[in-house]
């Protein structure tokens, strides 16, 4: 893919003189998608483990909860980011923001063997959510801004998406060798390894990141002054309708992910097993994994699609949310085949994959280069208030349903 689109480029140049090759544009790419792939595994490392929040909290459905107080701390340290003034120091906010990973990915799991209420466990599992999310939006803000910066044509900001949602994939995958591995009833051993190898993920991440800032490419973008890295009312004018399909693409999707999804019952779960055991959910959470990430590569096959038809993708997708409330609650005949909550479950994963990547990408096409820094931003800030948003009516949906 990168060769392709480079070989549309005009040729840049390190300080040096030195051309920047499609071969240094392609490392660039990867270390991107690697560092993508690493830090947002501390958000799946919340969502995933649904049987061990059953666990410790077996008289509400947590996920709702921890959703919540993560979008609304990712959505308050954006809105702080980005009306700071003055240029970002991009590097070092990544850094920062990975230490606070690794540190509070060692205490949640640790926290199991200290604490011994109910009620402190919600506690440190709610202020660790926090700490992640506000880690999460700076270095998530810090690796869009600079992704911006890297292509013209959105490609460096398409591989750190795809990381995205490798990631979602590799951690659902991550929790169902861990619960396979051990016997049903030791839900704590399975989390607890579950939890180590995401630790070492993130570690993994850091590593990629300080390579990837080594290379001349990076060092000479982390060094451009760049225009537009503080709030630019201009840029929003022109953005904004944009922003706002991005937007509705991830409220309509974390409406009901992951709350509702881990509600749905097997319905012809016989012996009771999958029910019991808490297979059922995390087939479901499994197959919106594993089709995810799909629709995000598929995003290089736009099929005609522009800034101004993405619409037509995102407005749709509202039928799914309908859908998939009537399959948790069982309230239609059709819905109360397994097969169809599968297939709604996994329509919804590729569609969020491919309609958000592309109505992220598509942004690009309406602003100039040296806009892009400030739009790579305001693109963190769009998809965690459309989580955020989506959240909220979650915990309505749970309300009202009584999930």
């Amino acid at each position: 893919m990168g060769s392709e689109h480079d070989a549309c480029l005009p040729k840049v140049y390190f300080s040096n003189n030195q051309p920047i090759t499609a071969a240094d544009t392609a490392r660039a790419n990867r270390l991107f998608a690697v560092v993508g792939f690493s830090y947002i595994i501390a958000l799946d490392a919340l969502l995933q483990p649904v049987d061990y929040w059953r666990l410790l909290f077996p008289t509400f459905n947590a996920e709702f909860e921890i959703s919540w107080v993560y979008t609304g701390t990712c959505v308050g340290t954006l809105l702080v980011l980005l009306l700071q003034h003055g240029t970002p120091v991009l590097d070092q906010r990544i850094r920062r923001g990975f230490m606070v990973l690794l540190l509070f990915m060692s205490m949640l799991p640790l926290s199991h063997f200290v604490l011994s209420t109910t009620t402190q466990h919600l506690v440190m599992v709610l202020a660790s959510a926090a700490a992640l999310g506000a880690s999460i939006a700076a270095i998530d803000s810090s690796v869009f801004a600079l992704a911006s910066l890297f292509s013209s044509t959105g490609q460096t900001v398409e591989h750190v998406q795809l990381g995205l949602g490798v990631a979602l994939l590799v951690s659902a995958l991550y929790r169902v060798a861990s619960k396979a591995c051990f016997e049903s009833d030791m839900v704590v051993a399975a989390s607890m390894v579950y939890f180590g190898v995401a630790f070492g993920t993130i570690a993994m991440g850091l590593v990629a990141f300080s390579i990837l800032v080594r290379l001349p490419m990076a060092q000479q973008r982390l060094h451009e002054r760049a225009k537009g890295q503080t709030m630019n009312v201009s840029i929003w004018r022109k953005i904004w309708p944009h922003e706002a399909m991005v937007a509705l693409t991830y409220l309509t999707t974390f409406s009901v992910y992951p709350g509702v999804i881990t509600s749905i019952p097997c319905f012809h779960d016989e012996s009771g097993w999958w029910n019991a055991t808490g297979w059922w959910p995390l087939v479901l959470m499994t197959s919106y994994a594993v089709c995810e990430p799909l629709g995000r590569y598929c995003v290089r096959w736009r099929c005609g699609f522009t800034h101004k038809t993405v619409w037509k993708l995102v407005v749709p997708r509202v039928v799914l949310v309908l859908l998939i409330v009537c399959c948790a609650e069982g309230s239609l005949w059709f819905t109360q085949y397994d097969v169809f909550s599968l297939g709604v479950v996994m329509a919804l994963g590729f569609t969020n994959g491919f309609v958000g990547t592309l109505a992220l990408v598509v942004v690009n096409d309406v602003v100039d280069d040296h806009e892009r820094t400030f739009t790579g931003m305001c693109a963190t800030l769009t998809i965690n208030t459309g989580i955020f948003v989506g959240t909220t009516v979650g915990l309505a949906l749970a309300s009202w349903l009584n999930l």
